[in-house]
């Protein structure tokens, strides 16, 4: 039934974003250009046990995932308090309410040019919540494919590196989309909840893949962030979203014992530190902060 309604949705709302399409090009101008307090930045938002990730850059805002149904209300309120009034793109990695479960509600709030997520469905309400929402708003949700790429206005890019085709279906995480966020000659990779299956495939479609800051696969598990896969892509800073005393002992021991194995000094955890910025600055005067 799900499934059912996913396909029919994406069929009305092509016609409505058709329809649509010039209204919204001509208010894009009308609408006053939000404020934002760094020109690049990464914001890794405190959720607890869940996923979200504010890239920010040139007066355009992107959210990657948002948190549990939980988290909605604070989300809303980060985004509004740093001056967002719509969001260049929105995307959710995978159908898992500690991913999702708070995009409802920032869809409710913010007009968004772009909606990404993969093509696997959930029959939860969380799920419901979600498609209704798009709806509402007329949006079209893209499915992406590897190598599709987001440009940002300030030359800042978001590129789409998996999951490929290659990457089982039976377990959702390991079908989380893969993002690559680059600006200037800086790369920070979010993984989603990427599990040792995608972090292979990722290597074999991408094997000079590197990044300067990686997102930590499902909020620092054992299942992810295998050593191999640490000592490609060599990260100087990883960011692991969790919960203070979360239920899954994230991060678990293996993962940052990998990490450091790897050469990785600069760990930073929400649930030690609350919301994480990383800003990116040119090469010339690069510096990686925390909030």
């Amino acid at each position: 039934m799900m499934k059912r309604k996913l396909r029919i949705f994406l069929w009305c709302a092509a016609a409505v974003a058709f329809v649509l399409s010039g209204v919204l090009q001509a208010a894009e101008h009308l609408l006053p250009r939000q404020q934002l307090t760094d020109e690049t930045a990464v914001h890794f938002i405190d959720v607890g046990q869940g996923d979200a990730a504010l890239l920010l850059s040139g007066g355009q805002a992107v959210l990657v995932d948002a948190g549990t149904a939980e988290s909605g209300p604070a989300i809303v309120r980060y985004l509004q308090d740093l001056g967002v009034s719509r969001l260049h793109a929105a995307i959710v990695t995978h159908p898992h309410a500690d991913h999702m479960g708070g995009m409802a509600q920032v869809l409710q709030m913010f007009p968004v040019e772009h909606f990404y997520m993969g093509s696997e469905t959930q029959n939860t309400s969380s799920f419901s919540d979600l498609l209704d929402a798009l709806q509402t708003q007329g949006v079209q949700p893209t499915v992406p494919t590897s190598g599709d790429m987001l440009a940002f206005d300030s030359g800042a890019s978001l590129t789409f590196l998996g999951p490929a085709d290659d990457v089982p279906s039976d377990n959702l995480n390991d079908r989380s989309l893969i993002t690559l966020f680059q600006a200037d000659e800086q790369k920070v990779l979010l993984m989603g909840d990427a599990e040792a299956a995608a972090e292979q495939s990722l290597l074999a479609h991408y094997p000079s893949l590197r990044c300067d800051a990686l997102k930590v696969g499902h909020h620092g598990a054992a299942t992810s962030s295998s050593q191999s896969f640490l000592q490609t892509v060599q990260p100087s800073v990883a960011v692991i979203s969790c919960g203070v005393d979360n239920d899954y002992g994230h991060p678990d021991p293996q993962t940052l014992q990998n990490l450091s194995l790897a050469g990785v000094t600069d760990i930073r955890i929400t649930a030690e530190r609350g919301t994480v910025i990383l800003p990116l600055h040119p090469p010339s005067s690069s510096k990686e902060n925390a909030a």
